[in-house]
Order: C-alpha cells, then sequence, then structure tokens
C-alpha cells in the first residue's frame, strides 16, 4: 500500500551498503559512526537495514532522529522493494546497513534476503567491513574470495576493523596492490566501541548506560579514520556535492509530505489503532506502521508498563515484539491494564499480538531466571526460556482454514525468540523455505491473530487489510 513517490531508478539514488564477510565483523559500530559524521556533513540523510532486524535500526534512529527502515528482497521481491526504498527523497543520502555474511541468505544458501540480493537490486556501492583481528595477510586471502563471489562488482571499497595502525599501514599497500581495490581506513580494537550484547543480540540503546557515549564516540572515530575523497567517490556523492558540504534543496526529512499524507482522507479513516510502544514493546518495522498510515488508520501510542488501561475509543490492538519477559513483574502489577486488554480482547477488539506481544497473552510468563508473574490471560499457555534458539529464520505461514485471513493468502515472517509457550497455538501451518520444514503454530480466531512469527507488512498487504476490515467492522458497530 505504500506508493512509490519517485520515477526514478534506484541505481542513480547517492548512497552506499555497509556490510561484511561475518557477523561480529563491526558493521554495526561502523554504520552508526557514519551516519553520525554523515549528519554533520548533509541535510538529508535516510538509513535503512537489510532484513527482518529490530535493534540495528535503534541506533540508527538515535543518532538521526527519524525512523530507520527495513528492506528485505526474501519479503518483498524486487519491484515492491524499489517502490519502499523509493518512498524516501531519492535527492537523499541513503545508508543501508547490511545483514551477517554479505552472501548470507535464505536458510544461509540463497541470494534471497542477503545483503548482496539488496544491494544488487538497488544498485548500491557495497564498502566491506572486515575484521582483521588476529591476522595479517590472512585478510587479503578472505577479501580476494569475497570479490571473487562478487559477480556484479558491487563491492567499491573496504574498511579494516580491530587492527592496529603500524599493522594496517604496512597492510593498506600490499592490499590495493593485490586486490586493486581502495582501503579506505581502519578502527583499531576499543572497547569504547563495543556494545552489551543480551540472548536476542545486541542490547538496545539506552539499555546499557555508555549508549550516548558510545554513539558520539564511534562518529568521531569514523570522522577521522574514514577517506572521505574516496568514499564520495565510491558513494556517488561526488555530482551532488558543493564543496564539502552537500547543499541539498529537498524537504527535511519525514516532514512535510508526511505530514500531508496523514491529512488526507482514506479508505479507512475513522478507524484506530492501539499499539504498544515502551522498553517492554519495542521491536516494530517502521513500515508496518505507514501500511495502517497509508490506510488512514490512526495509531495511538500507549505503554502496557505504565499506562491503566488502553486508548479510549480504539478500533484494533497492536502487541508487538520485544522483551516482556525483563519486565515481566511490572507487566504482572499493572492489572487495570491487564484487565483491560483481556476483557476487550474477548469482546472481539480486532488484534494482532506478536512474539512478546504474544508472550504478554499467556496465562504466565517466566522471567529468564525463573520466576512465573500472571500475564493478561487471553490465551492458556505459561511461557519459558529455553536454553537455546526455539526457532530462528524466515517461515511461510498459511491458516488451517480461513479465520482471520481471507482464503488462500499465504504470508511470509520471522522467528527470532529463546522463549517457548506450553500452548503455541494450531491455526497455522508454518513452513521453511528450502528445507520444507513445517510445524503447527498461531492462535487465529476472527478478531485474533497471536503467535511467535514477526509479520512485515508491505510483504502481503492483504494481512494488514484483512486486520483494518475488522477494524472497520468494530467501528461501526460501536456507533450502533
Amino acid at each position: 500500500m505504500i506508493q512509490q513517490k519517485s520515477d526514478k531508478n534506484p541505481a542513480s539514488v547517492p548512497g552506499i551498503l555497509i556490510a561484511a564477510p561475518f557477523s561480529g565483523s563491526g558493521k554495526t559500530t561502523f554504520t552508526t559512526g557514519l551516519l553520525a559524521a554523515l549528519k554533520k556533513r548533509t541535510r538529508s540523510l535516510y538509513s535503512y537495514k537489510c532484513g527482518p532486524d529490530y535493534i540495528d535500526p535503534m541506533y540508527h534512529t538515535r543518532v538521526l532522529g527519524i525512523p530507520c527502515r527495513n528492506l528485505d528482497t526474501w519479503f518483498t521481491g524486487e519491484e515492491k522493494l524499489k517502490e519502499l526504498f523509493l518512498h524516501d527523497p531519492a535527492e537523499a543520502f541513503h545508508v543501508v546497513e547490511g545483514v551477517m555474511g554479505l552472501y548470507d541468505g535464505v536458510a544461509g544458501i540463497r541470494p534471497e534476503g542477503s545483503s548482496y540480493d539488496l544491494a544488487r537490486v538497488l544498485g548500491l556501492p557495497i564498502l566491506l567491513v572486515v575484521s582483521a583481528k588476529g591476522m595479517g595477510s590472512s585478510v587479503i586471502a578472505l577479501i580476494r574470495g569475497f570479490l571473487e563471489q562478487d559477480r556484479f562488482g558491487l563491492i567499491r571499497g573496504i574498511f579494516l576493523n580491530q587492527i592496529s595502525e603500524e599493522m594496517y599501514r604496512r597492510l593498506k599497500p600490499e592490499l590495493e596492490k593485490e586486490l586493486r581495490v581502495p582501503c579506505l581506513g581502519f578502527l583499531p580494537g576499543d572497547k569504547q566501541l563495543q556494545v552489551p550484547g543480551r540472548h536476542l543480540g545486541l542490547a538496545q540503546p539506552g539499555d546499557f548506560a555508555g549508549h550516548e557515549a558510545y554513539i558520539r564516540h564511534s562518529g568521531d572515530a569514523v570522522e577521522q579514520a574514514l577517506d572521505w575523497e574516496k568514499f564520495y567517490h565510491i558513494a556517488r556523492w561526488n555530482e551532488l556535492r558543493n564543496g564539502d558540504r552537500w547543499e541539498e534543496e529537498g524537504a527535511e526529512p519525514g516532514s512535510a509530505e508526511d505530514k500531508a499524507d496523514e491529512d488526507t482522507p482514506r479508505e479507512f479513516s475513522g478507524c484506530s489503532v492501539a499499539v504498544a510502544r515502551d522498553p517492554a514493546f519495542s521491536f516494530l518495522y517502521e513500515d508496518n506502521l505507514r501500511e495502517l498510515r497509508e490506510l488512514g488508520i490512526k495509531i495511538l501510542f500507549f505503554s502496557p508498563l505504565s499506562d491503566a488501561e488502553l486508548p479510549p475509543g480504539i478500533d484494533g490492538l497492536y502487541l508487538p515484539g520485544g522483551y516482556p519477559e525483563l519486565y515481566a513483574e511490572r507487566l504482572s502489577e499493572n492489572h487495570s491494564m491487564l484487565r483491560d486488554i483481556r476483557e476487550k480482547i474477548a469482546k472481539g477488539l480486532p488484534t494482532v499480538a506478536e512474539c512478546g506481544g504474544f508472550l504478554y497473552l499467556q496465562l504466565k510468563l517466566f522471567t529468564p531466571e525463573g520466576e512465573g508473574f500472571p500475564m493478561a490471560g487471553v490465551l492458556p499457555g505459561e511461557a519459558r526460556k529455553k536454553e537455546r534458539l526455539v526457532r530462528f529464520g524466515y517461515v511461510e505461514i498459511e491458516e488451517e482454514r480461513p479465520t482471520f485471513l481471507p482464503e488462500g493468502l499465504r504470508l511470509k515472517g520471522h522467528e527470532f525468540h529463546y522463549y517457548d509457550s506450553t500452548e503455541n497455538g494450531a491455526s497455522c501451518t508454518m513452513t521453511k523455505p528450502v528445507t520444507g520444514r513445517a510445524w503447527k503454530g498461531i492462535v487465529a480466531t476472527e478478531t485474533l491473530w497471536a503467535g511467535f512469527p514477526h509479520i512485515y507488512f508491505p510483504a502481503e498487504p492483504g494481512f494488514v487489510r484483512a486486520w483494518a476490515e475488522k477494524m472497520r467492522q468494530h467501528e461501526r458497530s460501536s456507533k450502533v
């Protein structure tokens, strides 16, 4: 439902994709620092994350002050992905952070969903961030292998991470001579450039005391380390530059045009949805919210942690993922909110609950330490943390019989969770692409969709439209 707002070819849009040979190479730190440095140099800057990730975009958003968006070739296919990318001003500068290793896609072997496939579709040059920790000339052999796999010649530069200045000075001329690709700088190993981790990946900004210092330090480090002239060249910035600062004349990020859209009557204008957003529920795709707004649905954010009840007059409820297990006691103590949610869902409030939201609807939720707390009790299960990932990766989802969704609608989702419930539901069949492994899950009724998979709404507009129709029915019935 998000409409393309530019007829430009994505390949002509100035930008760059930051990738790496493998996870843990320093993509997030480099990208965070790059955005902080670019913010001082550009008037219009947008960021994106490849794949179904929530935490890395939080760092982008914290730096830029505007939401980071997710892009994924497996979710949407090529044409839809181009439309999503071009929703932001084509004249702006665009930074995309890759996922996992450069060529790692669906099931680790297919190109769809990989950073490389995204760069290919959008025609973006790639800056490869390579950890050289514990290596000398071996890093040249590593990079050579990635260059040999680069069928479209997209890797335009290398940036070395976790390497001493002395070793960098020795390696750089050899690397550029043998590989004929420019090396744009290096960062040494530095504890100030490390983010704490937790069971779902990196800690969220705000969850550790030094996050502001981390962002500031990473920005200063990249500002000083990066060869900006080479960066401008490979990122197609030269044709837009005015001296050392790009003076783009477009609109300020995310302002006038978005507000104009909000004021335009839409098909489901008059409907509203309450969306949980607080430290316990923070895993939200920005384009999921845009899909709702494009239909005219008003979004009302609320906090299950601190608000006493749901916003009044709502026609739908969205409980996204997050870390409810870390706030289980506080959530459980908010009796009025739990009661309000339980009663409204029982009365037919159209509700979507994903992963953390699914846990919140259980009868009981156990903390990682094993202490159990009562939750909303909409669902009969109890949820506990397991020793290892329960499920991870892309899934295709189809209802056993049409209930929440129209007949024949097949969704694409993603799972990544250590928690499991004693009652995961059996309304749908989930199937892994490539392997074909399948299992039952999700609780689907006429007005409730609750399960572990996260759904990326632009991948199948029929999902959000089916939900919106239920909201409209609720809105009309409430006026009778």
